[in-house]
């Protein structure tokens, strides 16, 4: 299950997985990695955020997604003062208006920013290929549940020889609650990924569909399915507007009345413009699929559109160098210096 609000267990449910969780002996593990470093826990475990992406894991909106599929690293301009992140912007206009006629058609726009989505997607799959070969040091193309769980244990902090001690015996539990309910959950997104064969350890692409399984098409089933069950009140398989646009569980996030406001309406107009494709009332599993999948073709022309409607103050059906720098809050804070923000908070 993928989405933090998605995820519901009983007491018994977590300590019988904890307890599954939990490997019976270090000799399974590779004595080449007794020497092995922590890795840093942020690139350890699987992001909440995913860049390019239109949900992020805990069920809301990515407020960022205009930024990341126009921009590309939009951190670069989030750290810039907003005089020099407005003329990268305009620096990109010009990169993206190949005709050089000083205007961006929705054409152009759409090639661009399928360009940007595949760039976000490539340096998933190539940072994901550095992390699996940490965590593989005998190089046989595999990673064990096991292996995953001690370089879990020392990208928190445990110490080396405090992590061996206790996954030989268990004599002394070292791990905190918060630990152990993330460990809980990293086991169910282990498991999901694990499906050829069933062997509780994963190969390179095995592991990308755990940390990213936005890119696995049988995992955005999984949790389009796990979206509708947890959002359909009246389970006939299906999401009205009213299902969607207002789930009963965000009414117990720690946000003001007029952030969840403001959530209600983005996700309304995500449901009418972008998921309901037949305009037929309800979002179907197809639908769903279609929408949380980055590899749709019709995510960057859906993304252009949005983009266009967001500009064209004049409704000719291109922008100009103006219209953008009008509307350049939706890229640039307003803010004079930027903080750079912390992305992995998934989808």
């Amino acid at each position: 299950m993928e989405m933090k609000f998605l995820f519901a267990a009983t007491i018994s449910t977590l300590v019988l997985i904890s307890v599954y969780c939990r490997p019976r002996s270090i000799n399974t593990i590779n004595k080449s990695q007794s020497n092995s470093p922590a890795i840093d826990a942020e690139k350890l475990l699987p992001p909440d955020h995913v860049d390019a992406v239109k949900f992020e894991k805990d069920g809301h909106i990515n407020k960022d997604f205009h930024k990341e599929v126009f921009l590309g690293n939009h951190e670069e301009i989030d750290d810039e003062p907003i005089q020099i992140a407005e003329a990268k912007l305009v620096d990109i206009f010009h990169r993206i208006d190949k005709d050089s006629d000083g205007y961006l058609n929705e054409g152009e726009l759409d090639s661009w920013i399928l360009d940007k989505i595949n760039e976000h997607m490539n340096e998933a799959m190539e940072e994901n290929t550095a992390i699996f070969k940490h965590l593989d040091p005998d190089g046989d193309g595999y990673v064990e549940w096991k292996e995953y769980y001690k370089h879990f244990l020392l990208a928190k902090g445990h110490g080396l020889n405090e992590t061996e001690k206790y996954l030989e015996d268990y004599d002394t539990d070292i791990l905190q609650d918060d630990e152990r309910d993330k460990l809980v959950w990293y086991k169910f997104k282990w498991t999901d990924a694990d499906i050829k064969p069933i062997d509780n350890r994963l190969d390179v692409e095995e592991f990308f569909s755990f940390r990213h399984p936005e890119h696995s098409v049988q995992l955005i089933e999984n949790m389009v399915l796990s979206i509708i069950n947890s959002l359909d009140v009246d389970k006939d398989g299906k999401l009205t507007l009213k299902e969607f646009s207002k789930p009963d569980i965000m009414e117990e996030d720690p946000t003001t009345e007029k952030e969840r406001d403001e959530e209600y309406k983005v996700r309304e107009k995500e449901f009418v413009s972008a998921i309901d494709k037949n305009n037929d009332g309800v979002a179907t599993k197809e639908e769903m699929m279609e929408y949380m999948n980055p590899r749709n073709p019709q995510q960057s022309l859906q993304e252009a559109k949005n983009l266009m409607s967001l500009m064209d103050d004049n409704k000719d059906g291109k922008l100009s160098v103006e219209e953008i720098k009008k509307h350049k809050d939706i890229f640039i804070s307003s803010k004079i210096v930027n903080v750079k923000k912390v992305l992995h908070d998934e989808f």
